[in-house]
């Protein structure tokens, strides 16, 4: 039998996918030829994944701690059980600190959305607090909402119309690999392809690469700029009609003239000149802003610069980014009328400090891993070390954060409940069918919430909505999928109708290139450059790995995969090392000893450790985010993962 699914992963690219079951058993997957952007193709993650899915791995039971946090000692206790201490502990937490100190923590590494929304049904319900996800897209997010009022950007689909396509802060053969396909089809029929990174990508090889300076892609996007202005190349009347700011925005660009831009940046500026020109000669043009790109401390002022390039040629939204534009009910989806005092969210990243104070009690955590991906664990783990508070994790797997958990959920894997999957890349939304029957006790993000709510007694009719009805409404309430359920069940995806261009939701109706929102909000008015200092001589990135989407496949590769630490030839030199040699990177969060690898791909004064490792899986028991700084941005309270400074001590 085979039944169509969708790929739930934090992953640009939704996968349609084809899976094969026997006797229950899930025993192949495959691409689905049919889905116009995914064709079929899919990542060796979902592969490993698929057959690591039903195995011994799994957590088949409700577990209760017995030894220290962090031990890693459970006992199996049975689903009653585990809801009544739950729930205990949420009367008596709500009781004593009121709702808000009841936390959910949710990443959002599933993107199915039932599985993302319907838990936020029961935290309205019992006015809980609910995390804000910080570590990864806010800043950029804040960003194009001050310049354009929206994400909504260049439809991927038209990809391959493009003239020129420049790939910003992205490797999309890592991370968005359907992407990537559309970008060389765009450069068989003559596209130009630029690729601007710190680190020589694979991705870089797919077009011309521009080596820039880590935190100085403002600088660029200025001088490319005032270049454009200078020569006489930008669309006046394109500019008076559609935006607002053009002039201030002008006054600052002028203070990067191609030489300031070059000796910022550490580009040629032959190569500034040339890019610049083409935005102006080869239309349409596309820029990918890449996530990773904004978590810097500059972070959310750097997309805000580089996404107003194509506005200043004359084109509408000539940038993808985030491009999950749905119009879902989120009111409906969320039960959002059953909330009856204000919203009530936190930081994520500000987690230590508020279970310090005791301003999170109970934390349920879904669809994430905080004990390997937030910054600066010594300090996350210190805070628990030392509170009472109540950790309740519902995973798959026994990942770290489930080791220093109270208790320990098994959840459902995403071939085993139904959902609906949208993208923030394409227009497409995949409905995912269940493949085979939930592992063991496991019990999906929706079963579970509904479980609670039971269990406290919860009498509102939205916490018990059937999933099939809920995602029946959330497609019939839709102006854009252009389908219905039963069409969407043979075909196990639907197109949404692409929104238009040249709508800006901004307070004016235009492009805001002077944003009075921004300014209110104690940010500038106007773009400009914000140079990065260190304390320390080496700047870290900490980008993704090909296998793994950050912390949620390490288990599945981790006899393949160990932590490193990238170098380039000419500091390894410098320092006296050898490939192998073992050194210690050291910041004024932490310290980690790793290996050396000496890269080509790395520039000087940057060294490279990539992230998603699983700290318990580890030498050490740590990982990057030991060392990681905890920065919180002013763009989105973003994380700023890649401001990061450290010293190298052999």
């Amino acid at each position: 039998m085979n039944v169509i699914c969708a790929c739930t992963r934090d992953c640009y690219d939704a996968c349609s996918l084809i899976i094969r079951v026997r006797d229950n058993a899930i025993v192949g997957i495959d691409g689905n030829k049919s889905h116009p952007i995914t064709q079929g193709v899919i990542c060796p993650r979902i592969r490993a994944f698929s057959k690591k899915v039903q195995s011994d791995l799994r957590i088949g039971t409700p577990l209760r701690r017995i030894g220290e946090r962090g031990s890693g000692q459970f006992t199996a206790i049975t689903w009653d059980d585990a809801l009544k201490e739950i729930s205990d502990r949420i009367k008596t937490a709500t009781r004593e600190s009121g709702s808000s100190s009841i936390g959910l923590y949710d990443t959002h590494a599933n993107t199915g959305t039932l599985s993302r929304y319907f838990p936020l049904r029961f935290m309205n319900a019992i006015n809980g607090s609910i995390s804000a996800d910080t570590i990864c897209s806010a800043a950029g997010d804040a960003a194009l909402e001050y310049n354009f009022g929206s994400q909504n950007g260049y439809p991927a689909e038209k990809i391959p119309e493009a003239r020129l396509i420049v790939l910003w802060g992205i490797n999309s053969k890592w991370t968005n690999m359907h992407g990537a396909q559309l970008v060389q089809k765009a450069k068989k029929k003559g596209a130009s392809v630029w690729v601007i990174d710190p680190i020589r990508t694979p991705t870089a090889e797919m077009g011309r690469h521009l080596q820039i300076r880590p935190g100085t892609d403002a600088a660029l996007a200025l001088t490319m700029i005032n270049h454009i202005v200078e020569n006489n190349m930008h669309d006046q009347e394109f500019l008076q009609r559609f935006t607002i700011g053009f002039e201030n925005l002008v006054e600052v660009a002028r203070k990067y003239d191609i030489n300031r831009g070059s000796e910022i940046t550490g580009l040629r500026p032959s190569d500034i000149a040339e890019l610049s020109t083409e935005f102006v000669s080869l239309r349409p043009c596309v820029i990918q802003i890449g996530l990773g790109l904004q978590r810097q401390r500059n972070g959310g002022e750097m997309v805000r610069t580089i996404s107003l390039i194509p506005s200043i040629i004359g084109q509408h939204r000539g940038f993808i980014y985030t491009n999950d534009a749905t119009d879902f009910d989120m009111d409906y989806l969320t039960a959002a009328d059953l909330r009856t005092v204000p919203d009530s969210s936190f930081n994520v990243l500000e987690l230590p400090r508020l279970i310090e104070e005791e301003r999170l009690r109970v934390l349920l955590v879904i669809n994430s891993n905080p004990l390997a991906t937030l910054p600066n664990q010594n300090a996350l783990r210190k805070a628990l070390s030392s509170s009472d508070a109540f950790i309740v994790t519902h995973d798959l797997f026994m990942t770290d954060t489930a080791d220093w958990s109270d208790i320990v959920l098994p959840a459902t894997s995403m071939f085993e409940h139904l959902d609906l999957v949208s993208s923030y890349f394409h227009d497409y939304v995949n409905l995912n069918e269940p493949a085979a029957t939930p592992w063991e006790e496991s019990r999906s993000n929706v079963e579970l919430f509904k479980s609670l709510a039971k269990s406290l007694g919860l009498r509102q009719k939205e916490l018990y909505e059937d999933q099939k009805t809920i995602i029946s409404n959330i497609v019939k309430k839709s102006r854009r999928i252009d389908s219905d359920m039963q069409a969407l069940r043979r075909r196990g995806f639907a197109k949404m109708s692409p929104l238009p261009l040249d709508v800006y939701q901004t307070p004016s109706g235009k492009i805001e290139i002077y944003s009075r929102s921004a300014e209110e909000d104690g940010l500038p008015s106007v773009p400009d450059h914000v140079p990065l200092k260190g304390t320390h001589p080496y700047q870290l990135l900490s980008p993704c790995t090909f296998e793994m989407n950050h912390s949620s496949t390490h288990l599945l590769f981790k006899d393949d995969i160990a932590q490193r630490i990238l170098i380039s030839p000419e500091d390894s030199k410098t320092l006296g090392l050898m490939d192998q040699s073992k050194v210690t990177i050291e910041n004024q969060t932490g310290s980690l000893t790793l290996p050396v690898e000496i890269s080509d791909r790395i520039p000087v004064g940057v060294v490279v450790v990539y992230t998603g490792f699983w700290p318990k899986l580890c030498d050490e028991g740590k990982n990057i985010n030991f060392i990681t700084s905890d920065y919180i941005q002013r763009f989105g309270g973003n994380s700023a993962y890649h401001t990061t400074f450290v010293r190298i001590v052999r």
